[in-house]
């Protein structure tokens, strides 16, 4: 976090603004995830401070001139890396504010699964309950380095019902869903401690939000996850 810090309202109004801009340009070739998509349309407790998507069809160099002008619209564009997998610009909107990470993800999983909104205007395909739930109970495993908010995220959207999608679990892990839930139980009581547990979320959640985080969330989840080892 820089000197300023963060004003969450003005963040995510400039979020919004780049969202907005982006699926006029592009709307056809992508579909918007993660965690400001959960924040935005699922209700997702806590603020998520980046843009990340699905693209279905590649950039071409006339893409990248488009996006950067959309960028140009809100904030100065601080960096670009073209990787075998994603596309990623870092934007600066405001001298000591944080920086916005947008992604495109060139990997789409077969079984992703998405669905139409009309927001402010314009029409946004989306990830569905059981996608955002899914890759991001897969995420909790998939990491390199684990992030906490994958547990606080995980628990809102399983205390939802939201379902899980046993074919992009398969597709994505090789285990079925009996078995990949059989490892993540274990897998969070020996990666989750009391010094990581609120690593990726202590800027995003309030006070009373990061105690409970702190005392309650892992094993919380871990009561989830039972609950659906045991309809399995």
């Amino acid at each position: 976090m820089t000197e300023k810090g963060l004003d969450a309202e003005v963040h995510k109004r400039i979020l919004i603004g780049i969202l907005i801009d982006i699926f006029k340009e592009f709307g056809g070739k992508i579909a918007f995830k993660g965690g400001t998509c959960a924040s935005l349309f699922y209700d997702l407790p806590r603020l998520s401070l980046d843009l990340d998507f699905d693209l279905f069809d590649s950039f071409k160099k006339t893409d990248h001139s488009a996006l950067r002008a959309v960028f140009g619209r809100h904030a100065a564009i601080k960096g670009f890396r073209e990787k075998r997998f994603t596309t990623f610009f870092l934007l600066d909107y405001e001298k000591g504010a944080p920086n916005i990470k947008i992604e495109f993800n060139k990997r789409v999983w077969a079984n992703n699964s998405y669905k139409t909104i009309w927001f402010l205007g314009v029409d946004m395909r989306i990830a569905d309950e059981a996608t955002i739930l899914t890759n991001k109970i897969i995420a909790l495993t998939d990491r390199r380095m684990p992030v906490a908010r994958d547990l606080f995220d995980a628990y809102y959207f399983l205390k939802l019902g939201f379902p899980l999608n046993e074919k992009l679990i398969r597709e994505r892990t090789g285990r079925t869903l009996k078995e990949y839930l059989a490892l993540l139980g274990p897998f969070i009581e020996r990666t989750y401690t009391p010094r990581n547990i609120l690593h990726g979320l202590g800027d995003v959640l309030d006070t009373k939000q990061k105690t409970w985080a702190k005392k309650e969330m892992k094993k919380e989840v871990q009561k989830e996850i039972e609950k659906l080892i045991a309809t399995v």
